[in-house]
């Protein structure tokens, strides 16, 4: 009886084990918490029949050699299994080799952060970066990677945010902040620190003219108009890209400002110089309703510069020779990735990913093997997700002569599935989710 007993609780701990590698390996703690529970009252009571069993039969005289040969040999194994599975565990927490490797980045990069000024129209930007800086102590200079976008109600309350931002800090290390936030989910801004950005510190992309335009576009009333005209409720949007460039001038306005930090102020543009062709190029700040696509943005410009047909095309040419894109890596002079938001006016926060063979000239979509895809992460089921949700990439990250890539269903989420490239990007392997967000 006691052999039996002995063996049944070596197989429970066996089986704890193993589930518990299985949880750090791939992720999952709802689905192996059964399991764990059941193998763990296993274990206590068959380890409790024991001793009590081996009360009952213990004698005086002294125990045989055999019987001390079996509780050797049982340590050994014992041992042998806490060092085998200990040891997986462990690797599975090296970056990138298991679900616990994303476990340990979220709870080493993962700050939660309240959101206390969440009143848009009566704070502006530096109420959020106020509440950022106060908790992060972030750089006086910051600048976007590749968006801010603020969503908020008529009376001006926050609902979401997404943005990408980095700056130097007092040492001149790069430090960045990726931030999410949703009301529905969370009042506390979701803030991933030192991400990968391939940032450069462009002037065309410094945060400042945004705060700047925010506080001398006149957005305010024309929410308030919108609201009158449109009486369910809508949501509206901010979206700031840094310096950007408009062929039309429809929705074009001109706000007066230094957003270029120079000391000087650029006169007021006549936009309807785009009827001759060429773009209109400035520091630009969308406002519209994502539910509305019909309604046209209104697009606040600061320090706008007309750019001729003529040289826009010399432009070009250049930056084709030179392998010139927005949001990219490149491997070398050839081959490279590229990041491409996809709607970006209508409000989408989705991504394609894109690669190009021959300097930037020509870009083609990569597609990823969603159909090898077998498990999703756990908030797929909470938010009712499916496999042809996860349609935004993240920009890839070399690891040991391996590339990853992160999928997700949208820009501002943290769960996704991974996908493996050894060979530079050419083909991708399924490898995974990264685990659920914590409860």
């Amino acid at each position: 009886m006691l052999n039996i007993l002995g063996k049944i609780s070596f197989v429970f701990y066996i089986f704890i084990w193993y589930q518990l590698w299985h949880m750090c390996q791939y992720g999952g703690f709802r689905s192996h918490r059964s399991a764990l529970l059941t193998g763990i009252i296993g274990l206590v009571i068959s380890l409790i029949l024991w001793f009590i069993a081996k009360k009952r039969k213990r004698k005086k005289e002294e125990v045989s050699a055999s019987s001390k040969k079996n509780v050797y040999v049982k340590g050994v194994l014992v041992v042998l299994v806490t060092m085998v599975f200990g040891g997986k565990i462990i690797y599975s927490a090296i970056p990138y080799n298991g679900a616990l490797s994303w476990k340990v980045e979220e709870w080493v990069r993962k700050k939660e952060i309240p959101l206390n000024h969440s009143n848009i129209m009566q704070d502006g930007m530096e109420g959020i970066l106020l509440d950022l800086d106060k908790a992060l102590d972030m750089p006086k200079e910051l600048y976007v990677a590749n968006k801010c976008q603020i969503g908020f109600d008529q009376e001006g309350n926050i609902r979401t945010m997404y943005a990408f931002l980095y700056g130097k800090d007092q040492v001149g290390e790069k430090k960045t902040y990726l931030i999410d936030y949703d009301v529905r989910k969370s009042e506390k801004m979701i803030v991933w620190l030192d991400g990968n950005t391939n940032g450069e510190y462009e002037e065309d992309m410094r945060l400042a003219p945004m705060v700047e335009m925010m506080n001398n576009a006149d957005w305010i009333n024309q929410v308030q108009l919108w609201a009158e005209d449109y009486q369910n409720s809508p949501i509206f949007e901010i979206l700031y890209m840094g310096r950007r460039g408009f062929s039309s001038k429809e929705g074009l306005q001109f706000v007066e400002g230094d957003a270029d930090g120079d000391g000087k102020e650029a006169s007021q543009q006549d936009f309807h110089q785009l009827q001759f062709g060429g773009e209109m190029v400035g520091y630009e700040m969308s406002l519209h309703m994502p539910e509305m696509e019909q309604v046209v943005p209104v697009r606040y410009m600061m320090e706008p510069e007309y750019i001729p047909q003529e040289a826009m095309q010399e432009s070009q040419e250049s930056a084709k020779t030179e392998g010139g894109t927005t949001d990219s890596f490149f491997l070398d002079e050839q081959k490279g990735w590229c990041l491409v938001i996809t709607d970006a006016a209508a409000g989408s926060r989705f991504y394609e990913m894109e690669k190009t063979i021959d300097g930037g000239v020509t870009f083609e979509k990569i597609e990823f093997p969603m159909n090898l895809v077998t498990e999703l992460p756990e908030t797929a089921v909470e938010y009712g997700l499916k496999v042809e949700d996860y349609d935004s990439v993240s920009m890839p990250i070399k690891k040991e002569g391996t590339w990853w890539v992160l999928v997700t269903s949208d820009g501002g989420e943290n769960d996704g599935i991974i996908f493996q490239s050894m060979d530079d990007g050419v083909t991708w392997e399924y490898r995974g989710v990264t685990p659920e967000k914590s409860q």
